[in-house]
């Protein structure tokens, strides 16, 4: 969708504490939600900070009748607690980069913005080997629009994306899995002069990404989504 971050939604991975079942899958925002499950809850991370980046592609209709291809890219901080093994809270917040829309009448191209998103994530299972995840991202943002004519107009996004994930533990070291998503929210516009409200053509994601642990507590992702809205995202993320 309009959602630069998309996440996904998403897409920074949590670090790991070095114990197993501790590997990471990636939630709708990018940060990812580990178990994080130690013998001595007191030793293990209850903070994740980290980073990522997205390249999202889909398309959107404006009221009702103009359809739009949307391209962005964005980047975004993430801080995440988690206040118990199976539960996390995140918070992020960074740029849309550019892109563009692509209508009948030529392309506009958007300028930076801000983006912002919380996020809770629950993993309902986790017996070392397979896990599974339930996601769910709220996210803003906001930008300028360039159009072929010279004019200038503001651009507002607003995105709620409920989701799950499903996958498997190797060698407490890679974590594939497969990922899907529903997701909505309005887009605020204006267009040949006039107040428009736009929405995705389809509200869906369906991919796979894979989790990596790159040490004890600092780990990566990459995830790709070809289904639905089309989206690229990769992180990295360090638990303490």
């Amino acid at each position: 969708m309009k959602r630069p971050i998309v996440a996904a939604t998403l897409l920074c991975a949590l670090g790991l504490s070095g114990v197993k079942a501790q590997a990471c899958g990636v939630s709708a925002s990018g940060v990812a939600s580990c178990s994080l499950a130690e013998h001595d809850e007191e030793t293990r991370p209850h903070w994740v900070a980290g980073v990522n980046g997205l390249y999202t592609s889909t398309h959107l209709r404006f009221g009702g009748s103009v359809e739009a291809r949307e391209v962005r890219t964005a980047t975004l901080a993430v801080l995440a607690y988690l206040p118990t093994p199976t539960l996390v809270l995140q918070a992020g917040i960074g740029a849309a980069l550019g892109g563009s829309l692509t209508l009948p009448d030529g392309k506009y191209d958007f300028s930076a913005g801000p983006v912002g998103s919380l996020g809770a994530d629950w993993r309902v299972f986790d017996d070392g080997r397979w896990f599974a995840l339930l996601t769910s991202t709220l996210s803003v943002s906001a930008a300028w629009t360039h159009g072929p004519d010279g004019s200038r107009d503001g651009y507002e996004a607003l995105d709620l994306r409920l989701g799950g994930e499903f996958g498997v533990d190797i060698a407490d070291l890679l974590r594939p899995y497969a990922v899907g998503r529903v997701f909505g929210g309005p887009v605020y516009w204006r267009y040949a002069g006039a107040a428009v409200t736009g929405t995705d053509t389809h509200h869906y994601q369906l991919g796979a990404g894979l989790a990596v642990r790159l040490s004890r507590s600092f780990n990566a992702f990459v995830e790709g989504i070809p289904l639905g809205e089309q989206a690229l995202s990769a992180g990295v993320g360090l638990a303490f």
